[in-house]
């Protein structure tokens, strides 16, 4: 059974609807990732590793184009780069949901490979749950990825080395497409020193949420050590991304969304009319 939505004719997609499958729409984008990766490290890792989960639970998942382009202003100073304005991003993506949801599917998961794509596609998804009966949410792929794992597997120092074009970024790039590595290009860069409150990470959160254009602390357009990175350890990092996002879409394929209930007094103003 084909699990590329945009394999499908139209009646075949009226079929798929009927099964209500998850839609998995991967989010990356296009910017600088230093001097040894290329700019479409984001994509490529989303775009894989949910084509490897989806492969691995269809017919329960339907897997969309990868949207390529995501917001990166504060890479621009990086040659390369694509950014996208904030609120284009949200507006794009949200569509893509909308439309999903109006073709019958009730399930949408956005998988992002982007840090910075993540406020703006949880607004996405919003707008989808606000706007339609569906169901959208948002997860990144390094979130999927157990502690344990992280921990035994990465050693860059804590917090600060994991941000990137890092050992996480680098590792998953040389086991999904290594011809695309240079790692004699690899250097380490940790010009951004973590504070009390503030960091950058992908393991764990800095409490502050903020950022800032990447020249002001990267001359590289690095932040982490990418020469600890290997392809052994990328195996390792990606197939545990793609099992625990195998087993989230079969969670949500079987997870049972109530319908919502309005609670007015009739005659109250409910939904934009009066009952």
């Amino acid at each position: 059974m084909k699990y590329l939505y945009h394999e499908h004719t139209w009646p075949e997609i009226r079929e798929a609807a009927q099964r209500k499958p998850v839609c998995v729409i991967p989010c990356g984008t296009v910017e600088q990732h230093g001097p040894h990766l290329p700019l479409s490290t984001d994509f490529i890792t989303s775009g894989m590793i949910s084509e490897q989960a989806v492969q691995k639970v269809a017919p329960n998942a339907l897997l969309l184009p990868t949207v390529c382009y995501g917001f990166n202003e504060h890479h621009m100073d990086f040659p390369g780069t694509i950014a996208i304005p904030g609120q284009d991003f949200i507006n794009y993506t949200a569509s893509i949901g909308l439309s999903l949801a109006r073709h019958g599917f009730d399930k949408i998961l956005y998988v992002n490979g982007h840090g910075s794509n993540r406020p703006f596609l949880e607004i996405a998804a919003r707008e989808v749950c606000n706007r339609t009966d569906a169901f959208a949410a948002l997860v990144s792929w390094w979130s999927l990825i157990p502690k344990k794992v992280l921990d035994e597997t990465l050693t860059s120092e804590m917090p600060g080395g994991v941000s990137h074009a890092c050992e996480l970024e680098t590792s998953a790039l040389l086991y999904l497409r290594p011809d695309l590595v240079d790692m004699s290009k690899a250097v380490k860069d940790q010009g951004f020193k973590p504070g009390r409150y503030m960091w950058r990470d992908l393991r764990v959160a800095s409490p502050l949420v903020f950022n800032e254009q990447w020249s002001r602390f990267s001359t590289t357009g690095i932040q982490g050590d990418p020469t600890l990175a290997t392809a052994e350890k990328g195996k390792i990092l990606v197939e545990a991304a793609v099992d625990n996002l195998s087993s989230l879409l079969i969670e949500l394929k079987e997870r049972e969304f109530r319908p919502r209930v309005d609670h007015h007094a009739p005659g109250s103003w409910s939904s934009g009319r009066y009952e």
